[in-house]
């Protein structure tokens, strides 16, 4: 290459990423300000509350700090507004509030927690970190708000979908998950929950294995959903819920409720679990799941008994269209 060209190229390929961050970070606060008063999902947090008492710092965490709360409060239904956005914009009203934010040692995960006394027993934020660490990987939870009343989304999916919805539990694109009214009493449920909502967080971030999970469809038919979920939209809506009901038993508490969904959808459960094997691979010692040999046990089933279904759907496919195509080369 002339020396001309490869001093060119040089720059170019110094040049470019920089201007790709700078895009991104450019794109990042245009939206921020577009949404600065867009009711959130889980709330806005505010500045550190210094007067507020020092709260004590439970074993697991290395800090924990009061910071003041913008909440969202819906109206009681959503009848009366036509669109989402007018929803947003007239039908929820901001409240002020306080929140306990406890960030978690070794990782950058943050559980926050109303300062406010409930009036139902809420999981306190030892038994959370105990519910966050039988993830997978923790530190794909940026945020873990935990919130004393509905989601202000209820009364729209209660318009939009005719019936009586309740959230459990909501993620979004910036790695926070919101538990609402996490009650101590429901026990695995709330793992459950939690363990669904890792999984979106999952989705958002895996391009690819979405891509052949969805492409999975042409080899195997999933299981109907529990039921059909809302777009805000993302065409991708249904796809992620599909992963995540899946995930759910492949990764939940009940053995054989795991192996009966694995080997029901084979080659499903193959590309998710191979995301989630590099998952786990990439956590650190200390922050390993206290689930860590039930999954390992998973992957050996996986592997022996599962992956060969999936490869035999997968040839039998191959085979298939082979033959329609033979015989329309015949006419």
């Amino acid at each position: 290459m002339d020396p001309l060209d490869q001093q060119t190229f040089d720059l170019f390929t110094r040049i470019v990423p920089g201007i790709a961050v700078a895009t991104a970070v450019v794109v990042l606060l245009i939206n921020a300000f577009i949404h600065r008063n867009t009711p959130r999902v889980g709330g806005k947090i505010g500045p550190r509350i210094r007067e507020a008492p020092e709260p004590e710092l439970p074993e697991g965490f290395s800090r924990v700090v009061c910071r003041a709360i913008t909440n969202f409060d819906a109206a009681a239904d959503a009848e009366n507004f036509p669109s989402l956005k007018a929803y947003r914009r007239d039908g929820v009203t901001p409240r002020q509030g306080r929140v306990l934010v406890y960030r978690v040692v070794a990782c950058n995960t943050r559980i926050e927690v109303p300062a406010e006394e409930p009036d139902y027993p809420r999981l306190t934020p030892i038994e959370m970190l105990a519910l966050l660490r039988e993830l997978p990987d923790p530190r794909l939870v940026y945020r873990l708000h935990l919130a004393d009343g509905p989601s202000f989304l209820d009364p729209w999916l209660r318009k939009i979908t005719g019936h009586d919805i309740r959230s459990v539990g909501n993620a979004n694109l910036t790695g926070a998950i919101v538990l609402y009214r996490p009650d101590r009493r429901l026990g695995r449920e709330l793992g459950l929950t939690l363990l669904h909502e890792w999984l979106h967080l999952v989705a958002f971030n895996s391009a690819r294995p979405i891509r052949r999970f969805k492409r999975a469809d042409a080899v195997e038919t999933l299981p109907p959903l529990a039921y059909e979920p809302v777009s805000f939209g993302d065409r991708r809506t249904r796809v992620y819920e599909a992963w995540c009901e899946l995930g759910e038993k492949v990764l939940g508490y009940d053995e054989a409720v795991a192996r009966q969904a694995a080997l029901a959808s084979p080659v499903h459960t193959v590309v998710l679990w191979r995301h989630i094997e590099k998952i786990l691979r990439k956590v650190p010692r200390r922050l390993a799941s206290t689930r860590l040999d039930e999954f390992r046990v998973r992957a050996a089933f996986i592997r022996t008994e599962v992956a060969p279904k999936a490869q035999a759907a997968r040839n039998s496919r191959r085979w298939w269209r082979r033959l329609l195509s033979s015989r329309q080369a015949r006419g």
